[in-house]
């Protein structure tokens, strides 16, 4: 009988060992779900001109960008969720639109036409790099509104966190992608297996600019939770826009339009 049950617990072990390798080397196929059809701009945001932004000597990204009509408007930038791409985000796109301000979204490292393997630090220097750019083009952090959606919303903290921009908007947030991966696999040593945290309750204690939030309690993708923990622990000047119905960024014109207004009334 002790030596069934032994061989029951080593297979077991066995078992769990498998599961967690697994989990380990499939981690990026989970959390980045880039597309590599890119739709024609002249369809989605005609009035956008097409970039290539270095981010490196062997890099750069596809960006879609209309500047500002005057030197006092506010850009607009987009940092878009873990799946698809820049193309695939027209609603967003129509929910900026805007005579006055200026918007740029762009396509993570790996994601449409972009060289490149999606990681959080490679995300991160996408980041950078964009804004670094908007910024020779004379156009100041102090002149950017971030909205970060989904997975975006923590590259939005991190950049936040080192720059000082006119405000912050996050749609859909988490506290981490560790907090996260614990609710779905708590029987995981998510600790020892994660490679790409994205740990943005951390980064609160370094973002002084306004912050504004939307979440929505119906959300299926990141529990409205998440979002609220982090409206809670964030700095004043903040704002928390809860929704029953909006799903996972399912967020309205109007929706977007008040955040962004109360940011500028800040």
């Amino acid at each position: 009988m002790f030596a069934f049950v032994k061989k029951l617990l080593t297979l077991s072990l066995v078992v769990y060992l498998g599961v967690c390798a697994a989990l380990f080397f499939a981690q990026e196929s989970l959390l980045f779900k880039p597309d590599s059809q890119v739709a024609n701009k002249s369809a989605i945001f005609p009035e956008a001109t097409e970039y290539r932004i270095p981010v490196n000597d062997t890099l750069s990204l596809q960006a879609w960008f209309r500047p500002p009509r005057h030197a006092d408007a506010i850009t607009v930038v987009m940092l878009h969720g873990n799946a698809g791409n820049l193309s695939t985000r027209k609603r967003h796109i129509d929910n900026f639109r805007d005579t006055e301000r200026g918007f740029l979204i762009f396509s993570w490292r790996g994601y449409g036409n972009n060289a490149g393997i999606p990681s959080e630090a490679g995300l991160y220097a996408d980041a950078q790099a964009v804004l670094d750019w908007l910024n020779h083009k004379g156009i100041p952090d102090t002149h950017i509104v971030l909205y970060g959606e989904s997975l975006g919303s923590g590259v939005a903290l991190e950049m936040a966190a080192h720059r000082q921009f006119k405000g912050v908007m996050l749609g859909a947030p988490y506290t981490s992608i560790t907090e996260m991966a614990k609710r779905d696999y708590p029987w995981m040593p998510i600790d020892l297996l994660l490679k790409h945290p994205f740990d943005s309750l951390s980064k609160l204690p370094d973002i002084s600019e306004p912050l504004a939030i939307l979440h929505s309690r119906d959300d299926p993708v990141i529990p409205f939770e998440l979002g609220q923990k982090l409206a809670n622990q964030a700095h004043e000047p903040k704002a928390f826009y809860r929704f029953t119905d909006r799903g996972h960024t399912g967020f309205t014109k109007a929706d977007l339009d008040t955040a962004l207004t109360w940011i500028l009334e800040q």
